[in-house]
């Protein structure tokens, strides 16, 4: 009769503590309810789909331009999709004439106070890229992975700060230049990526994010058309701006 009444007890006991636990995590939703964000490390509420377009700027470093400073624009378009238990699905398209990038990813977010929330994911990009110069048609591809962690914090009502830290892990090469063909399949860290990011209201109903982004890597896949000669690790900074929609 003891153990039954210790068993009914325990049972209770965890009953009660999975209850407190969704109402914790339903008050740190709602306490999002109506702001939206697209990099913020936070569990999609009542929208199943998050849309984000703008821009992103990447500065080439003097080790490949030499003397000239290029800031390579890039059009950016963001896609989020709500899942069960936290998750939600990422889509992402860098689109450019001689470069483009294409991921897909998941990511779980999971808040730990009214102002700050965590989030792990993991982002799989195929880039690829033509060039004809010279009479030579100059074609790349690749797989990059970009598993990742973010740390949020509501800085204020409608200010959201994101940091998110990145491993780039270079999965495929493939180059060429008329009928000569490079293809390798490194499997290596090629770097690291930080990312620093405010998500604001800007007009109205109208949000923004604004970022930096930090590359710290041996291969850009922005820049394989320049053909780098040298194999170390190089500072690329890029600056994001995207409205959210």
């Amino acid at each position: 009769m003891l153990l039954a009444w210790l068993v009914l007890t325990l049972v209770l006991m965890t009953v009660d503590r999975a209850e407190a636990q969704k109402k914790r995590l339903r008050k740190l939703k709602t306490s999002m309810d109506g702001r939206p964000y697209i990099f913020f490390p936070h569990p999609m509420e009542e929208r199943k789909w998050r849309m984000a377009v703008g821009l992103v700027f990447t500065t080439s470093p003097r080790e490949i331009t030499e003397e000239i400073r290029l800031s390579v624009p890039a059009a950016d378009f963001q896609v989020l999709r709500k899942l069960p238990k936290n998750f939600y699905l990422t889509g992402r398209v860098n689109f450019q004439l001689v470069q483009n990038q294409v991921l897909v990813g998941a990511r779980w977010a999971y808040p730990l106070t009214k102002k700050l929330s965590v989030a792990v994911g993991d982002d799989l990009g195929f880039w690829f890229g033509f060039l004809s110069l010279e009479g030579f048609n100059n074609s790349g591809n690749g797989l990059i992975n970009y598993p990742n962690v973010s740390v949020g914090y509501k800085l204020a009502d409608d200010l959201l700060f994101t940091f998110k830290t990145e491993a780039i892990l270079d999965l495929r090469y493939r180059s060429s230049v008329g009928t000569n063909v490079i293809s390798s399949n490194p499997n290596t860290v090629s770097g690291a990526a930080f990312s620093f990011i405010l998500e604001q209201p800007f007009f109205k109903q109208q949000h923004f994010s604004l970022g930096f982004r930090l590359l710290y890597t041996d291969f850009n896949w922005q820049f394989w058309s320049l053909y780098p000669t040298f194999d170390r690790k190089i500072v690329y900074p890029q600056l994001i701006f995207s409205f959210i929609i």
